[in-house]
C-alpha cells in the first residue's frame, strides 16, 4: 500500500505537463468547462516541478574491513557506487496578488535512494526503505504588514550551512557538522516575517528528525536572517526535549552562518556550531554534554564551466555525545566542480564534480583493511547531478 501511494504521487508529478498541455489544446470546449478548466490550469502553471538526480562514487584508501567510511553521514560507503538521491518536487509559492487562492501555496518534496534512507524522520513509515517525504508542508501567506509566512507540515532545518541536496552544497560529502551537530528535517508550525533585509522567524516542532513526537515536549525554532546584496547571516537557534520519552532534559543549539561576497567569481562562508545535552547520560552518571564546531568554505567560479571549493572543518566533541567518542576532528576538503554545458537550455545543470577529503581525529577512530584503528581517513569521491525545475 505504501509503495502504490509513492508510485501514485510520482505519477501524479509527471503527469502535470501533459495535463496542462491537453487541458489548453482543445478549442472545441463550451464557455462553463472553458472556465472551469481556465481555473484548473492557471493553478498548474503556477505549481513549478522540479527533478533532482545525485549519483557518485567513493573510494577510501584505509581500505576498511568493515567498507565503512567513520562520521560520514550521507556517504558512508567504501568502493560503492551509489544513487544518493532521486527527487521529486512540486512548489507553488502563496503571491498574494489576485484571489484568494494566491494566498496559499504548499510544497512537497519526494525522495528516493540511498540518502532518503539516511535522512529518514522517525515515525514516518518504515526506517530501512530508500524513501522520504523529505518536506510536505502548506505555505499561507497573511496579509498581515509586509506579509506573514505560515508554514505547516514538516520541512528541512534551518541550521548549518549545508543543505540535504547535494546541489546546493560547494563539495560532494557533507561536513561533521552537517552530519553530527545539527538535525536534517523538522515537524510543526513556523512563521516567517520579513521586513527590508531582516526576516524573522520562530517556530515550534515535534523536535529532531522526527514525525511522531518521541516524548511530550516540544522544540522552540528561532531565527533571525540578513540578506543584503553580497552578504547574508543567519543566526538560529532550537530549544526543547529531545530524549525518548523525557520531558525535562533540553537539547539546545545555536548556530550562526555567514557568506560574503567580496569579488563576483569568489565567496566567502562559515558555519558556526554550539550544542548542549542536559544530563547526558555518562555510564550511570548524569551530566550536561557539549559540543561545538566551525567550518570555512571558500568557492572561486573560475569560467561559468569551472570553478573550485575548499572546505575546512574542526569539529569538537570532548563529551562524546554526538560520535560515542571523546574526540576532537578536523578535516579539509577540495572539490573540483565542472558543468561542461553551461549556458546551453535543458543541460546547464548537469554538474560532474571530484573531491579529495582528508579527516584526523585525535583518538584512533578510522578504521582501516585489518579491522584495526587510525587518526586518519582519506578518501576520493566522484559525483554527476544533474536537476531542473519549470
Amino acid at each position: 500500500m505504501f509503495r502504490k501511494t509513492v508510485l501514485a504521487l510520482a505519477a501524479t508529478v509527471l503527469m502535470f505537463p501533459a495535463v496542462i498541455a491537453f487541458a489548453g489544446g482543445d478549442e472545441d470546449m463550451d464557455s462553463g468547462s472553458r472556465d472551469a478548466d481556465t481555473g484548473l490550469i492557471d493553478f498548474l502553471k503556477n505549481v513549478s516541478v522540479g527533478i533532482y538526480i545525485d549519483m557518485g562514487y567513493e573510494y577510501n584508501f584505509n581500505n576498511p574491513k568493515s567498507d565503512e567510511n567513520a562520521f560520514r553521514s550521507l556517504d558512508p560507503d567504501h568502493n560503492e557506487f551509489e544513487l544518493h538521491m532521486a527527487q521529486l518536487s512540486l512548489e507553488k509559492t502563496p503571491t498574494g496578488n489576485k484571489t484568494l487562492g494566491d494566498y496559499v501555496g504548499f510544497r512537497i518534496d519526494l525522495s528516493f535512494g540511498e540518502d532518503a534512507e539516511r535522512i529518514h524522520a522517525g515515525g514516518l513509515g518504515e526506517d530501512d526503505q530508500p524513501f522520504d517525504l523529505t518536506q510536505a508542508y502548506i505555505n499561507i501567506l497573511a496579509p498581515i504588514g509586509n506579509g506573514l509566512n505560515i508554514y505547516a507540515g514538516k520541512f528541512v532545518t534551518l541550521a548549518g550551512f549545508e543543505v540535504i541536496e547535494a546541489k546546493g552544497n560547494p563539495n560532494i560529502t557533507r561536513s561533521f557538522l552537517f552530519g553530527l551537530a545539527i538535525p536534517f528535517t523538522h515537524t510543526g508550525i513556523r512563521l516567517a516575517y520579513a521586513t527590508g533585509p531582516v526576516t524573522l522567524t520562530v517556530g515550534l516542532n515535534n523536535g529532531w528528525d522526527v514525525v511522531d513526537d518521541n516524548n511530550d515536549g516540544k522544540t522552540i525554532e528561532t531565527q533571525i536572517a540578513l540578506e543584503l546584496e553580497r552578504a547574508s547571516f543567519y543566526l538560529t537557534g532550537y530549544f526543547g526535549p529531545e530524549d525518548d520519552g523525557v520531558d525535562s532534559d533540553w537539547r539546545e543549539l545555536i548556530t550562526f552562518v555567514g557568506s560574503v561576497t567580496p569579488i563576483e567569481p569568489l565567496t566567502l562562508s562559515f558555519d558556526l556550531d554550539f550544542g548542549w545535552e542536559q544530563d547526558f547520560n555518562f555510564e550511570a552518571g548524569q551530566d550536561d554534554a557539549f559540543w561545538w564546531g566551525i567550518a570555512g568554505y571558500v568557492v572561486y567560479e573560475i569560467s561559468p564551466v569551472f570553478s573550485i571549493a575548499l572546505r575546512g572543518e574542526f569539529f569538537d566533541d570532548n563529551d562524546g555525545v554526538r560520535t560515542g567518542f571523546e574526540q576532537q576532528m578536523w578535516e579539509i576538503t577540495p572539490t573540483l566542480s565542472i558543468k561542461p554545458f553551461a549556458g546551453r537550455s535543458g543541460l546547464e545543470n548537469l554538474e560532474f564534480r571530484v573531491e579529495y577529503r582528508h579527516d584526523q581525529s585525535n583518538e584512533d577512530v578510522f578504521e582501516d583493511s585489518d579491522g584495526d584503528f587510525k587518526d586518519t581517513q582519506d578518501t576520493i569521491a566522484f559525483q554527476l547531478l544533474y536537476y531542473f525545475s519549470t
